[in-house]
């Protein structure tokens, strides 16, 4: 039953699978499975797509379905395995590392080594090695042994993952954007048989985290009046970080994300927003930042588009940080959008 269902397991399943940018294929399976009842689409590209209700106006809610993560490009001689990141990665974040590579065998496991201090020189411990420079450790002593392991090039991996919860708080890797993609099922279960008053389309899209390519395949083909993509927005909540930079706090509610690197976004679906959000006392934050959502595209193939994110404490990292309010108002905040109110 739906009153069964809590957000934070669900958004844990989401979390769990594998869905590097461009290898989406677990998660996306996995949404088929789960929603076969209702007969999801999937595009071209792989984009997968739900519709409810038949009002007149088209409503569209998407959340990105790929995660950052690295594809393995080499084998060595010695079995080490060289990789690239995929999406927006952080150097300081890839060694001492444990990473799961997902081979057509199942996980591998490997780790990304440090020197240790007793092997480091002065000027070791001063540098910030790059992935150019590192390589994946998964036990192999040869090529052939990693290759006997199941491990080759263009393998998808990612960095192993925790799911914690804090009180209020959940610290995992991939909020960016499972808890968008855990929203929209959530919405689904709720909304499914009832009487909309307006048609809307969820969309869970492929490769966000390299250029937004999903949702311009799907935007630029479909006519909605409005598109809103649910997604993260990085807090400056943190030491050693001018708040000013993201100026929105983790527990205050949603942030509509009116402008970003690649603009601005509808200024009257701003405006409608925060006036629905007043009328029903639902707490939201509007900002500015860096960065970019699926928005964008959808407003660049002219439609009404704008982003609605979860506040996010260290952003591409192992530890994204979030607030279970701020998903629970975003839901809130989506059924009073969807149902004109």
């Amino acid at each position: 039953m739906v009153m069964k269902m809590d957000i934070v397991d669900i958004l844990r399943d989401f979390v769990m699978l594998p869905g590097v940018s461009g290898f989406e294929s677990p998660i996306r399976n996995y949404l088929l499975e789960k929603l076969k009842d209702l007969k999801p689409q999937m595009d071209a590209v792989g984009n997968v797509y739900v519709t409810l209700g038949e009002g007149e106006k088209h409503i569209a809610i998407m959340a990105h379905m790929d995660e950052i993560g690295f594809v393995t490009t080499h084998i060595e001689k010695d079995g080490y395995v060289r990789f690239t990141p995929v999406g927006g990665v952080d150097d300081r974040m890839l060694y001492g590392r444990v990473v799961e590579i997902f081979t057509p065998r199942g996980i591998v496991y490997g780790v990304i080594g440090l020197i240790p201090p007793h092997l480091s020189t002065s000027e070791d411990k001063k540098k910030n090695p790059t992935w150019k420079e590192l390589a994946i450790d998964i036990g192999a002593k040869s090529y052939e042994e990693a290759i006997e392991i199941g491990v080759g090039p263009v393998m998808p991996g990612r960095w192993k993952k925790d799911f914690v919860r804090m009180g209020d708080y959940i610290v995992t890797r991939g909020i960016d954007d499972r808890v968008g993609c855990a929203i929209l099922y959530y919405l689904i279960q709720i909304l499914k048989g009832k009487n909309l008053r307006n048609k809307v389309t969820f969309i869970w899209t492929v490769q966000e985290e390299t250029g937004l390519r999903g949702a311009s395949a799907i935007t630029s083909r479909m006519d909605f009046d409005e598109v809103y993509a649910i997604d993260t927005m990085t807090s400056g909540m943190m030491p050693g970080v001018p708040f000013h930079l993201s100026p929105v706090k983790i527990g205050e509610g949603p942030a509509i994300r009116f402008f970003d690197r690649r603009g601005a976004s509808s200024e009257l679906l701003r405006d409608k927003v925060l006036k629905i959000a007043r009328n029903n006392g639902i707490p939201v934050q509007v900002a500015i930042t860096g960065g970019s959502t699926d928005a964008a595209v959808a407003f660049n193939h002219g439609l009404r588009a704008l982003p609605i994110c979860i506040p996010v404490k260290y952003t591409h990292s192992p530890v994204e940080m979030c607030h279970i309010a701020d998903i629970k108002n975003t839901i809130s905040l989506l059924e009073k959008i969807i149902n004109g109110n």
